[in-house]
């Protein structure tokens, strides 16, 4: 039991040590993650959520077969479990902040009422232009998902070399995988998340397609090394925006218009109403058809999942918990005034709609 408690405080103690974080970031992710996504990358079916399976039905029939034997076992995979949790992806909490790189200078101030409104605006104008492409959320779930991920993978590459968390642009990863515990996340209301142990990206297959681009380039994100929720937000989106394929770029379209939304929510619901009259009926019907469906899974499990996220992301040294899943207005707003990504030409309305194609 002490083997356990002992591993697990070294994973945690590990997170505090400056020059250990700085290698993980430029060395040691960038070869486990071209290990795992060697051994763990290639087909559509998780390892990790088999391999759990397994591995809790192994500790279970040893704690009922043999309970006092079987606790010490169950200390040390716990410990085991936590260790290896920091060695893969428990340092990425540690890199330097996606603000820091957008924005050298440190300028995080707020933006205006005035320009969350006209962020806001810009943002539904590219949602309409993005919906006169050819945007296309049929045919099955693996293929439409092999799509998606071609698609923002191919984003990923035009992202400036400046914004990745960690030098891994040489690894190929795989494909995201859908859940087989889709039904089980959206009673939890989450949409996706990232398996650290197997390097593999999920998505919740159960919630509507509009929303898998974003999806899988923010667990995608995280296969990079964006650790932190609204880094993670952010570069998918920016990711799908540099993709050319035009059912990617719309769903990263959506994805920005929400974020600014959010916010114009929360100070100004008048011009709110005016900003949605610029949506197209499509993207008006895709947001409410999203909304509904998360209105559906709310209860009691969710706002246990929330709490409990809420203790990890700060556990991990987030200190706004899960509030920073929607701070992320700050970080757009840089990257729209970092000429190097060209999203303020994206956003004004004689600017084309599409990146050049590959």
């Amino acid at each position: 039991m002490l083997v356990g408690i002992a591993l697990a405080a070294l994973g945690r103690a590990s997170a505090s040590w400056p020059w250990l974080v700085e290698w993980h970031r430029n060395t040691g992710l960038p070869v486990l993650s071209a290990f795992l996504q060697a051994v763990f990358g290639a087909g559509e079916t998780s390892r990790g959520e088999a391999a759990v399976v397994l591995l809790v039905a192994l500790l279970l029939v040893l704690l009922f077969r043999r309970p006092r034997a079987g606790l010490p076992y169950l200390a040390i995979a716990t410990g085991l479990v936590a260790f290896l949790f920091y060695a893969t992806w428990g340092l990425a909490y540690r890199y330097s902040p996606l603000t820091t790189r957008f924005s050298p200078s440190g300028d995080i101030s707020r933006p205006s009422v005035t320009e969350l409104v006209q962020f806001a605006e810009q943002s539904a104008r590219l949602v309409a232009r993005a919906a006169s492409a050819s945007i296309d959320f049929s045919g099955p779930d693996d293929e439409f998902l092999r799509r998606i991920d071609r698609g923002v993978e191919a984003g990923f590459v035009r992202v400036p070399l400046e914004l990745d968390a960690s030098p891994i642009r040489q690894v190929a990863f795989g494909q995201t995988r859908p859940s087989r515990v889709s039904f089980a996340l959206s009673r939890l209301q989450l949409s996706g998340y990232y398996f650290p142990w197997t390097g593999e990206a999920h998505i919740n297959a159960q919630m509507p397609r509009t929303q898998w681009p974003r999806t899988v380039g923010h667990e995608k994100a995280h296969q990079r090394g964006h650790a932190r929720e609204n880094d993670a937000t952010v570069m998918g989106v920016l990711a799908c925006l540099k993709s050319s394929d035009p059912t990617v770029f719309y769903g990263g379209a959506l994805g920005l218009f929400a974020a600014f939304d959010r916010e114009v929510a929360r100070v100004d619901r008048a011009a709110r109403r005016g900003v949605w009259a610029l949506l197209p009926a499509r993207a008006v019907q895709d947001f409410e058809a999203e909304s509904a469906f998360w209105r559906l899974r709310e209860g009691v499990a969710a706002e246990v999942s929330e709490r409990v996220n809420d203790t990890y992301l700060k556990a991990q040294g987030v200190q706004s918990g899960v509030a920073s899943y929607g701070e992320t207005t700050i970080l757009f707003l840089q990257a729209i005034r970092n000429p190097r990504l060209q999203l303020a030409e994206l956003l004004t309305p004689a600017s084309p709609p599409r990146p050049e194609p590959e």
